[in-house]
């Protein structure tokens, strides 16, 4: 069987199809690097879009009623094990990873890949509700970064390594 990755994403006015195409890459390799040669079928899908919509998720499926910087909404548990199709969606707030970026001194897209990232490792059943669990997911969050910013780098001379 081959491998087949199919990343549905839909978007709010707010975002620009470069930035579509970022959040795409990201998640490619991602996966890659997630299935380690596995080959399994896989779909996820995400939506980008503002804080006022995500607060509403976040108020309808959380019962916080203000917005977040993404959601992710798990369909299947043995993601890694199965044959995969519909594995979850992601929903991701353009308003917040732009605050949270000039907050942290990041980029628009060092924060985006990271928040793409982990909305991704939550559908794989990661955690960050204790310690321990935190500190597993931020090692496997710094992993994917290195490889994800490598290959989506807009230029040979940005220096994120």
């Amino acid at each position: 069987m081959n491998k087949s990755r199919s990343i549905f994403i839909k978007k709010t006015k707010e975002w620009t199809e470069y930035e579509v195409s970022f959040v795409s890459e990201v998640l490619e390799h991602t996966f890659e690097n997630m299935l380690n040669g596995n080959e399994l079928n896989h779909e996820i899908s995400v939506l980008l879009t503002n804080d006022e919509e995500i607060r509403e998720l976040n108020k309808k499926y959380r019962n916080i009623d203000r917005p977040t910087n993404v959601l992710s909404f798990s369909i299947t548990s043995d993601t890694i094990v199965n044959e995969l199709s519909m594995i979850g969606d992601i929903v991701i707030s353009k308003e917040k990873i732009l605050s949270e970026a000039k907050d942290q001194n990041k980029t628009f897209n060092d924060h985006l890949a990271h928040i793409v990232i982990h909305g991704f490792l939550h559908l794989l059943d990661f955690t960050h509700d204790n310690n321990e669990d935190a500190i597993i997911m931020e090692n496997k969050e710094v992993e994917l970064l290195k490889i994800c910013l490598l290959y989506t780098s807009p230029s040979p001379r940005d220096k994120r390594q």
